[in-house]
């Protein structure tokens, strides 16, 4: 009996956590081209939360900031920006989907970079996305690949998002084209990267060694 009522609440905590989030204002990108070429809304948006972090931010609803409706103009876009801090849509994943999930990068330019650790995972764990489970399950299932975790010289380990702005691989049904995300793995590292290493050079990889390499492709 204890333990069903400790079960409530704790329920009931996250549901009153989860419904304190205030609206917030937003500007967005509609596509890649227009974050590459600084091409924001002139719309304004507000953002109906699910939930909010230091890196993240999940959206239940975006809506017209005059009709309190869905915004049509708005669409699903590749990012947000919010408070001079752009987050980016993993609706626009090719590995995995987490629509309306926006995750604020650690790398920018030509390739963005979001670089999880174990809190990031539990932080980010959208309830509403396309497979029923959370992000922290699907990044799970993800390193079942060769090298789905990168250990940081101190040995913590972390899981890399990673896109190629100037790679327009993914279809959109307005009919422009975006880049999508993918994890990072030791497998996919050299055909993302143009590397040519060999698999005992990408054992040895660190997470301080990537965001090298990240930033040499980065110029």
């Amino acid at each position: 009996m204890i333990k069903k009522l400790l079960t409530i609440l704790l329920l009931l905590i996250s549901y009153i956590s989860n419904a304190q989030h205030d609206n917030i204002d937003v500007k967005y990108f509609t596509s890649t081209n227009d974050y590459t070429n600084n091409k924001i809304s002139n719309e304004i948006v507000s953002l109906k939360i699910r939930d909010k972090g230091d890196k993240f931010i999940e959206v239940k609803k975006i809506l017209n900031k005059n009709t309190g409706k869905k915004s049509k103009k708005a669409g699903f876009p590749w990012a947000i920006k919010h408070d001079s801090i752009t987050y980016f849509n993993l609706r626009y994943c090719k590995d995995y989907i987490s629509p309306e999930t926006f995750v604020k990068s650690d790398l920018s330019g030509q390739y963005l970079a979001i670089f999880l650790n174990k809190s990031s995972q539990k932080d980010i764990n959208s309830q509403n996305n396309y497979y029923g489970v959370g992000l922290q399950g699907l990044l799970i299932s993800e390193s079942t690949k060769w090298g789905g975790s990168w250990k940081s010289k101190d040995g913590t380990k972390s899981k890399i998002l990673i896109v190629n702005t100037k790679k327009l691989d993914l279809n959109h049904i307005r009919g422009y084209k975006n880049s999508g995300w993918r994890l990072l793995t030791k497998r996919s590292i050299n055909d993302i990267l143009n590397l040519e290493l060999t698999k005992e050079e990408i054992k040895l990889l660190t997470t301080e060694k990537i965001e090298e390499l990240i930033k040499i492709n980065n110029g």
